[in-house]
């Protein structure tokens, strides 16, 4: 390999390459070419500065010992040189040269091995105009412009374009420090389309409804309109009003660059690269939001633009620089949000997503607790377990509660990029004292129940009709007056062995209890005398969670 190697972009995947190819080969002339001047931001935390969570956006900017990470940081303490302010014109991949232009004018700038790492840039709305009351939530401007707003008083009721990760996240800044009307539009069935399915996407929809945001979903916009009183959004059923408009509906691969340079693109748009991050074109490399990368459960390439894995890019990038044998493999696309007082986390396929890809695919739901039940601070943990039918492979995990569900989805994301089984689920061994699990692990108690269906003991989402089966309902009275399911036959499960003959062999039965547990117990007795028998997944703590008093 060569030794003057050339970064295009100051991002978290281009300077992570940069730093780590400094330290394993400390006499090669590393140069990363930014067009900003300020630079290494964790935008991932641009809605926190904006909630008050994040006093002032330099915290961004800083180490976790508190230095700033300007050119000064990056040439004295990395070794790295930072031409700032130079905007790259065009790339010569024959000759390994590249023109730039910087505050002094144009440069020509040779190298013997390229690396892009160019990001990605907010997606637009077809039509959408260019006015100071409507912007995207990408740059640390934007972050500015928002905040200077609201301090002023300018904002006071806003509509956000995309209930994706941004999205919410923005939902919640406005509301919790501003106490700002906020419009959620969304032009899916329900937040997070993409990441959760319909069980899980209600919990969120209900929890930002407790919280004063107006959710509007199955809403795509048709027409924006701003001027210097405030903004609408024409949608199919109505025209929403408000101060300012956020459209957040996610990024695209900013590939100008690359194109310039003829490198190959994917089926995704982004930068096609092999698992050593090699473009099409030799000693041309690329990494993070600007690249695609192979799913773990789907084997296609997908654009997957999060922090994590740009950061893991520009890590892996730096190994095979200098010569080592390292790959960039498959991703799950494990991801987090929080709601207000609500955690969502997923890995691996929803189930639509699963059956859109040909899987043969089925679902469980489960409420559990975070910790053991008697624990006092013991909290709900809502869970769907996907796999495929034929291999019982497990496709994918999303979990929802205020309990801790990152460190579930964690270990679920493990299983699903080694392709494990739902059997392989079932024997996970974890840590164990009650103040911080249950004796079984929730993951392991998913898998048992996704065996179980598979035997044939069938779980129905939590959002399910009763439609023309009879409700048996084998709750405390306690429970059952705290939510209710109408004209539910009431018979505990103390009592239920004692009293089976109470029930009409000839009709469908759905059995509900609160979580699920005692509800797939009573199921069993019910097939043992041969009733056609099933029982809601979740309980009715995930229906009345997901859907509240008109459950």
């Amino acid at each position: 390999m060569s030794h003057r190697v050339m970064i295009v972009g100051a991002s978290a995947a281009g300077l992570r390459c940069a730093a780590r190819l400094r330290r394993l080969q400390p006499d090669w002339k590393i140069t990363v070419c930014e067009q900003a001047t300020a630079y290494s931001f964790a935008a991932c935390g641009f809605p926190w500065v904006l909630s008050g969570e994040i006093d002032d956006l330099a915290e961004l900017r800083s180490t976790s010992w508190g230095a700033l990470r300007d050119r000064s940081f990056f040439e004295d303490v990395k070794g790295v040189e930072i031409l700032e302010g130079h905007r790259v014109l065009s790339i010569d991949s024959k000759d390994r040269s590249l023109e730039a232009e910087g505050p002094d004018g144009r440069v020509l700038l040779s190298w013997d091995q390229l690396v892009l790492a160019t990001g990605a840039s907010p997606i637009s709305i077809p039509g959408q105009p260019e006015h100071p009351r409507l912007c995207s939530f990408h740059l640390a401007e934007d972050v500015r412009r928002l905040k200077t707003a609201l301090i002023r008083g300018e904002i006071e009721r806003v509509i956000i374009i995309g209930a994706g990760l941004v999205g919410l996240e923005l939902a919640e800044a406005f509301r919790s420090l501003w106490e700002a009307e906020v419009i959620l539009v969304e032009a899916g069935p329900h937040p997070l389309p993409k990441l959760l399915d319909a069980e899980a996407g209600a919990l969120l929809r209900r929890e930002l409804g407790k919280q004063g945001v107006r959710v509007i979903c199955g809403c795509p916009v048709e027409e924006i309109l701003a001027d210097d009183k405030g903004v609408v959004v024409r949608c199919p059923a109505e025209a929403i009003r408000a101060d300012h408009l956020i459209v957040a509906v996610g990024v695209k691969p900013e590939t100008a660059l690359a194109q310039l340079a003829g490198l190959a693109l994917g089926r995704t748009g982004a930068i096609a690269v092999n698992e050593r991050l090699a473009t099409s074109k030799p000693n041309i490399w690329a990494a993070g939001d600007c690249i695609e990368v192979r799913h773990a459960v789907s084997g296609e390439a997908v654009h997957c633009p999060l922090g994590s894995l740009a950061n893991r890019q520009g890590r892996v990038l730096a190994g095979v620089l200098a010569g080592r044998e390292e790959r960039f493999r498959s991703v799950a696309g494990a991801m987090v949000v929080k709601v207000f007082d609500l955690t969502a986390a997923a890995t691996g396929c929803s189930l639509s997503e699963a059956r859109r890809l040909g899987f043969h695919a089925r679902a469980v739901w489960m409420t559990t607790d975070e910790c053991a039940h008697y624990w006092p601070e013991s909290e709900d943990v809502h869970i769907q377990l996907v796999w495929e039918e034929e291999t019982m492979r497990l496709l994918g995990v999303q979990a929802v509660g205020r309990g801790r569900v990152t460190g579930l989805i964690d270990v679920a994301t493990q299983y699903v990029l080694q392709g494990a089984s739902i059997d392989r689920l079932a024997g996970l061994e974890h840590c164990y004292a009650p103040p911080f699990a249950p004796a079984l692990s929730p993951l392991a108690v998913a898998a048992f129940i996704a065996r179980n269906q598979h035997e044939g003991l069938c779980c129905l989402s939590p959002l399910s009709k009763a439609g023309r089966r009879h409700i048996l309902d084998v709750r405390l009275p306690s429970e059952q007056k705290l939510r209710p399911w109408a004209d539910a036959l009431h018979i505990p499960l103390e009592e239920l062995r004692g009293r089976l003959a109470e029930l009409d062999s000839s009709v469908p039965w759905l059995v509900i209890c609160e979580r699920g547990t005692r509800s797939a117990e009573a199921v069993r007795w019910l097939r043992e005398r041969r009733l056609d028998a099933r029982y809601l997944g979740g309980g009715m703590i995930w229906r009345h969670s997901a859907l509240g008093d008109g459950a």
